[in-house]
């Protein structure tokens, strides 16, 4: 598994079309075509093909490390196929992405997701401190 932590000022997204690489992926429904989220952090993560709870659970830690380190409580999740060329069949990158967002369920964050299985529009407003860049990789 791989994840890009970005401490942002400002994340925006916007459905443009459904995907349809890779083959058999099975869009999210949504009630929204688009997520806003200011002063968070933006998690773009990739399942990859020999990945499970255990690299999730890795991802998830990390994620509470990061927002204790840079005091934000908001949290955007934003699946990012764009990451691995060793990437999980659609139905297990969905279910781990699931239960990610899960995991914060009855936390103290605001979370907000990118839409699983759609091509989408990005505004990225990155804050320049040392650490607001985080790649990660969880074998």
């Amino acid at each position: 598994m791989k994840a890009l932590i970005l401490h942002a000022n400002k994340f925006a997204t916007k459905v443009i079309a459904k995907s349809n690489w890779p083959r058999g992926i099975e869009p999210e429904k949504r009630k929204s075509t688009s997520e806003e989220m200011k002063e968070c952090l933006v998690i773009f993560f990739c399942v990859e093909q020999a990945d499970s709870e255990k690299q999730l659970e890795k991802l998830y830690q990390e994620i509470l490390k990061t927002a204790d380190e840079v005091k934000t409580n908001n949290l955007i999740i934003a699946p990012f196929v764009h990451l691995s060329k060793n990437i999980a069949e659609p139905n297990v990158a969905k279910e781990l992405y699931e239960k990610l967002l899960r995991k914060f369920e009855k936390t103290a964050f605001t979370i907000k997701s990118s839409h699983f299985g759609y091509h989408k529009s990005l505004l990225l407003d990155i804050k320049g401190h040392p650490g607001s860049f985080r790649y990660r990789e969880f074998y």
